[in-house]
């Protein structure tokens, strides 16, 4: 049996917090959901996965649908944001990456 690919950027609390919000949010036939699930899933690593060129051809697009949406959120929403990021990247424990894969945020963040 072959290792599963471990990268460090793929095993950072907020990355996988991302990851699996796409993985759950996608269909199975959806090439952003599929590039999720293979580095969830210890398939691939993100730059494996990013190279296979149906993952690759999603990834642009919905980046730049990302951007414009986070954008044109008014600051508070954008701020409350980042403060759900920033706590994932500074505690990166459980509860709070599965807050941000839920959409819950703590009373603080809403």
């Amino acid at each position: 049996m072959t290792e599963p690919y471990r990268d460090e950027v793929g095993q950072q609390p907020l990355a996988r917090a991302v990851l699996a919000k796409l993985a759950a949010t996608r269909n199975a036939d959806d090439a952003v959901g599929s590039f999720a699930r293979a580095v969830l899933n210890g398939d691939a690593s993100l730059r494996t996965a990013a190279a296979h060129s149906w993952h690759g051809q999603a990834l642009g697009p919905a980046f730049d649908q990302a951007l414009k949406t986070l954008r044109e959120l008014p600051a508070d929403e954008r701020d409350a944001i980042e403060r759900q990021a920033q706590r994932i990247r500074d505690h990166g424990d459980a509860d709070i990456v599965n807050e941000a894969i839920s959409g819950n945020g703590t009373e603080e963040d809403q």
